[in-house]
């Protein structure tokens, strides 16, 4: 799975290609061609038992929910952190496999909560979301991912009180990171780089990354624009690429995972 010479798929532009793609068949084997580049995220598309429809993702009720699951999981109050954590970890499931999936085979599940439907973890976090259609080309889902992005983010700033802007900057951090990943998987980190800046369309930022020099090799990390809260929610220290740490902390701790 490491040979990236022909993982180029992404990047065409074929106007003739079909709106969408619908046939169960072709959406389950799509899936099956990404299973095994995902790792961890594999969880994301592999469905529970209780399988939820997508509209969920934008139901006020339905996310005070899932603020008040994440406030028991870390023992914390503030709905605003709260909210902030939840989405910290859905906006990187709702993207690790049609990142993957642009990367390797040129189309991605279309994201909008009308196509997809979704199981939850027991903790209420995300556990997997798949979508019914394929979109053909990175433009068509970059622009399906902002109008999905809207409608969730929009509710969830609601009912959790955090910054809309602070929640479209973790979204776009997540791509960031999860396209990343996918490029290592294929052997291509650059690749990987450049789809993320594909995927991403305002109001999401360009994600933005930061190569560290190890005593042996160089790694490539994403420059974070958003905080996750963590370390208010656990009186503890701050993630590695926190953009609350000082550059040149970060740095240093980027350099020991290098």
């Amino acid at each position: 799975m490491g040979d990236a010479s022909a993982r180029y798929l992404w990047r065409v532009d074929d106007d003739n290609a079909a709106t969408s793609i619908s046939s169960p068949e072709d959406v389950a084997s799509a899936y099956a061609g990404v299973a095994g580049y995902l790792g961890d995220f594999a969880r994301t598309i592999s469905l529970g038992p209780e399988v939820l429809p997508g509209p969920v993702l934008t139901g006020p009720e339905w996310l005070a929910q899932r603020v008040l699951d994440t406030g028991r999981r870390w023992d914390h109050r503030d709905r605003r952190v709260n909210g902030t954590l939840w989405w910290y970890s859905a906006s990187s499931s709702l993207v690790a496999a049609p990142l993957m999936m642009l990367l390797t085979a040129g189309v991605a599940p279309d994201p909008r909560p009308g196509s997809v439907t979704l199981s939850l973890q027991p903790n209420g976090y995300l556990r997997a979301v798949r979508s019914d259609r394929l979109l053909p080309t990175v433009e068509a889902f970059a622009d399906a991912l902002v109008e999905a992005h809207s409608a969730v983010i929009a509710a969830l700033a609601k009912v959790s009180g955090a910054a809309p802007r602070a929640l479209w900057a973790i979204a776009s951090d997540s791509i960031g990171n999860r396209a990343l990943e996918a490029g290592r998987s294929v052997g291509s980190p650059v690749l990987g780089v450049e789809l993320a800046g594909a995927a991403c369309v305002a109001p999401l930022l360009t994600p933005r990354y930061i190569d560290a020099e190890g005593s042996e090799r160089s790694r490539t990390f994403v420059r974070r624009s958003s905080c996750c809260l963590i370390y208010v929610a656990t009186n503890g220290d701050k993630c590695v690429s926190c953009p609350r740490r000082t550059p040149e902390d970060r740095h240093a701790q980027l350099r020991l995972r290098t």
